[in-house]
């Protein structure tokens, strides 16, 4: 006969299953859903490029010396590669495993937020294990835990570049956040300005990622790439090499514009165009010209001509230059000005 002192019940097993994957999202997300059953028939688990995102975050949790560091991962895709679902496993796992968890997800617009992202977090979320823990509204989970409403929770918040007090506010000391920016390249660089400043909180387990196309080649998304990249885990995800995508339609659209196209680029292959919408020489080409120094003396026969690019706000320099001919040099910068 079994004592009834070893009859444990089952919800405080499934807490402890549970709470043994605070730092392992990839083990979270195999034991929390019913792959291979129901909506998930014929998925066995997470794609490839979706193990390798929550093995990351995983592996930087599971280090002392960089738990509590702010853990940066941008991810630049093609169509159809599952993101949204990943942000939906990535924000379940978080909030599920860690007690006054803060979640924030924001997109590049607000129907994008409500009409794509929401309804498929929602999805995710009611095929998980947990899902009894959680309320969930159209903009909100948090938990059912009495007094923890405020605390224990994940928000879809739509930003504004003239309204940033949801992501200035985002302090959670000695506990967990977690930002999320859905088609990032769209998002407009103050609130990834301001977002910055949440990562200073002490012994915090912060997690910062940006996922979408690379639909402009200028931006903090584009940075994370560029300037940035010591700081970002970054990766490049080419639709045709992930499970489960519309190969026909694929190559449809490399038969139509090219692979080489700024379409394809962006759409399929994960990179960034060469040339923006209000760019007139392409990336390729500014990056080809580096290295090669011409001067005025090459150039005598031809006119010299005074340049001035003016600059009227933010960070940009006033430059007056000289042109003669090929050859280009700046004479002088100064701080952007009223005229």
């Amino acid at each position: 006969m079994v004592s009834q002192n070893k009859i444990q019940d089952p919800e405080q097993e499934l807490i402890e299953a549970i709470a043994a994957f605070d730092k392992d999202p990839e083990g979270y997300a195999r034991f929390a859903y019913p792959w291979g059953e129901g909506v998930l028939e014929g998925v066995p688990g997470p794609r490839k490029w979706q193990t390798s995102v929550l093995k990351k975050i995983g592996e930087r949790l599971q280090n002392p010396k960089t738990r509590f560091q702010p853990i940066l991962i941008a991810v630049a895709s093609g169509h159809g590669i599952g993101k949204s679902a990943e942000i939906s496993i990535i924000l379940d796992w978080a909030i599920s495993t860690c007690e006054d968890c803060k979640v924030l997800v924001t997109a590049n617009t607000d129907t994008q937020l409500r009409t794509k992202t929401m309804p498929e977090i929602t999805k995710w979320h009611n095929l998980s294990i947990t899902k009894h823990w959680f309320e969930i509204t159209a903009t909100a989970i948090y938990s059912k835990a009495k007094g923890h409403d405020k605390t224990w929770r994940m928000d879809a918040v739509p930003w504004s570049a003239h309204n940033t007090e949801a992501f200035a506010g985002m302090h959670n000391k000695k506990k967990r956040i977690v930002v999320i920016f859905d088609e990032a390249s769209k998002i407009d660089d103050k609130i990834w300005e301001v977002t910055e400043g949440a990562l200073t909180d002490e012994d915090t387990e912060i997690i910062w990622i940006a996922f979408g196309n690379p639909t402009r080649n200028t931006g903090r998304f584009k940075d994370c790439f560029g300037k940035y990249k010591h700081r970002w885990i970054n990766m490049q995800i080419d639709s045709r090499e992930v499970e489960g995508t519309n190969k026909v339609q694929i190559q449809k659209w490399i038969d139509d514009y090219g692979v080489d196209s700024d379409f394809v680029k962006v759409r399929v292959r994960g990179m960034f165009p060469s040339a923006s919408f209000k760019q007139f020489i392409s990336t390729n080409d500014v990056d080809a010209a580096f290295g090669k120094h011409l001067t005025e003396s090459q150039y005598k026969w031809a006119p010299k001509i005074l340049t001035l690019d003016p600059a009227w706000e933010g960070d940009d320099e006033l430059v007056i230059g000289l042109r003669q001919g090929l050859a280009f040099r700046i004479l002088e910068t100064m701080p952007f000005n009223d005229n």
